[in-house]
């Protein structure tokens, strides 16, 4: 056993990976927890045989054989295999271990299916009983018993009437009935094994509980020889001795001070609600207005509309999407329009859809002369309106997407400029920068229905360069995440109607990239809870920071990208591995 890669998934649907079991070249084998702290076995297939088993097992087991990464699940109990145990098993164990077999075969043959790899190294002797590793390679279930049986006979002690019943009983139901329960201990040297392999087992839990293993009820009967005979005490003495005794403990109990009140054990900042799961690895999540529907833009570049309600998708897949995929995801108002951007080369499409079918509404609006390198497009969160940064001259071009009427245009002749909606629509904030390091960059405000400046600009500090920008939900409080990679992030907020810094800044974790998966570990804060919280993602870790920038109780790590309801109640998170198609809901305790 050893711990996860990096690039490992963190989960695998609803269960969290926590060691690598084994691997051979057609599977490896993942330790998983599932929200119930059940430990699981999940086989991830690597090639196409084992890919095709996975799929028939996924008629009796858990699994997702269409996923990018294909698993299915299986109970796991600690225990060696079969051909770990050095001596043969007596009478009692072989009957164990037949029935054992035989109920794992009957549940596998009741689905049509046929083991076709029964022997020692796929059978696990546990606490529990001896387990069938479950496979799906075989074709015909008679061939399992037979191999049952090769495997029985090769214990020496096998009794006769077992003998009987496999000669006697054509099905694994029947052999399991004949066999009839089987509770009989394994011998010690297999208790052994199973106790070192749970020991083995704890240190990858964390502060997962070990689960609870029935042992086997074995008695050991010592045989002491008999104490030399004493003098009795007199009763009078005895009585004496035990009321000295209680009034000594009396008393000291009445001197000894009591001691102080534990406080409380602190709450964690968030807890897990749930979790979703998209058809491919999500990389951007964006929430409807009421907060019942997650649209994922995922890495396979298509995009999956989730249903929080009832866990399930809303809707069909749409795309995939040309090339680059989606760089925007907004909802109307009403949850019944969801709005897609994405560029190539030059060129910005915005696309209308129904959440519910995936068709299309109307026709794309497409704008050419984008400038894509340094600017990037801004959608308004109720979905009206697009900010596109274009080329000649340098300018926002402001678009009214149901109509597909150019608003309007702000000159901004710097040469990077970085634009966000707040949640009304009414201002757009623009960063601007002309990208000399030694150059102070700044912050814009501007009325979007008379396109004017609300107010003075307000001056970012040199070598302050910002990456994200963030409104709270009354539009009352910006946002501003600043830095670069390898560099302590920077956050500030701003009053929008003073544009005066509300309190002092604070610094976050440098952005990193993960060096073995590729993935990027941004830095940004943005609102989150309440009032009177942020959430921040830094680098790669998810906390909850008081408006002061302290850091509340523990994070969550492994985190690519999140989420936030529009009422602040809801995080979605994804992780940073491309097999993992999860999405988890986090809320307060």
């Amino acid at each position: 056993m050893r711990r996860p890669a990096v690039d490992d998934p963190l989960w695998l649907g609803q269960y969290r990976v926590l060691a690598e079991l084994a691997r051979d070249e057609a599977t490896r084998v993942l330790l998983g927890s599932g929200p119930d702290d059940r430990l699981v076995s999940l086989t991830l297939p690597r090639t196409a045989e084992s890919r095709a088993e996975t799929a028939a097992l996924s008629a009796v087991l858990e699994a997702d054989p269409d996923a990018s990464t294909p698993w299915h699940a299986s109970e796991f109990h600690p225990g060696p295999s079969l051909q770990e145990v050095p001596d043969p098993l007596p009478e009692p164990a072989v009957v164990r271990l037949a029935a054992g077999i035989a109920a794992d075969l009957t549940q596998l043959h009741s689905a049509g299916l046929a083991h076709g790899s029964l022997d020692p190294s796929h059978v696990r002797l546990t606490a529990n009983g001896a387990r069938l590793i479950p496979r799906a390679a075989g074709k015909d279930p008679a061939d399992d018993l037979l191999a049952l049986g090769s495997l029985l006979a090769a214990q020496p002690a096998i009794p006769e009437a077992l003998r009987r019943c496999l000669a006697e009983n054509t099905t694994a139901a029947e052999l399991l009935e004949a066999i009839g329960p089987a509770t009989a201990p394994w011998p010690p040297e297999v208790g052994k094994l199973i106790a070192e392999r749970t020991a083995e087992l704890a240190q990858f839990l964390d502060a997962q509980p070990v689960p609870h293993l029935e042992t086997d009820s074995v008695i050991y009967q010592v045989t002491d020889p008999p104490e030399t005979p004493r003098r009795p005490r007199s009763r009078r003495r005895i009585l004496i001795g035990a009321l000295t005794v209680v009034i000594a403990g009396l008393a000291a109990w009445i001197a000894w001070p009591s001691p102080p009140a534990l406080p409380p054990a602190p709450q964690p900042p968030l807890v897990e609600s749930g979790f979703l799961v998209a058809r491919a690895h999500p990389q951007f999540l964006q929430f409807s207005h009421d907060g019942r529907l997650l649209a994922t833009a995922n890495a396979d570049f298509t995009m999956d509309v989730l249903d929080v309600g009832t866990r399930k998708p809303a809707g069909p897949r749409v795309g995939p999407f040309p090339e680059t995929g989606l760089t925007g995801l907004a909802f109307g108002p009403d949850g019944r329009t969801l709005v897609t951007s994405r560029v190539k080369d030059a060129q910005l499409t915005t696309q209308a859809w129904d959440p519910r079918t995936g068709r299309e509404i109307g026709p794309p609006l497409v704008i050419d002369g984008i400038d894509r390198d340094s600017g990037s497009s801004a959608l308004s969160s109720d979905a009206r309106l697009l900010a596109v940064p274009m080329v000649s001259p340098r300018r926002l071009d402001l678009w009214r997407i149901a109509d597909h009427t150019r608003i309007g245009s702000i000159d901004t002749p710097t040469t990077f400029r970085y634009s966000e909606f707040n949640p009304d629509g009414r201002t757009l904030v623009v960063y601007e920068w002309d990208g000399h390091s030694a150059h102070s960059s700044q912050l814009r405000l501007w009325d979007t229905a008379s396109l004017t400046p609300a107010g003075d600009p307000i001056a970012v500090a040199e070598n302050d360069h910002i990456c994200c920008l963030a409104f709270r939900p009354d539009g009352r409080t910006l946002i501003t995440t600043s830095g670069e990679a390898r560099t302590a992030a920077k956050v500030h907020q701003w009053d929008t109607a003073t544009h005066q810094e509300l309190r002092p800044g604070f610094t976050l974790a440098p952005a990193q990239i993960d060096q073995q998966s590729g993935t990027v570990l941004f830095t940004m804060a943005l609102a989150g809870l309440d009032d009177q919280h942020l959430l921040a993602l830094s680098a790669g870790t998810l906390v909850v920071l008081g408006l002061d920038g302290k850091q509340e109780g523990a994070g969550v790590p492994g985190i690519a990208s999140l989420g936030v309801s529009p009422d602040l109640q809801t995080v979605a998170t994804t992780s940073g591995s491309t097999a993992d198609k999860t999405v988890h809901l986090w809320r307060k305790p």
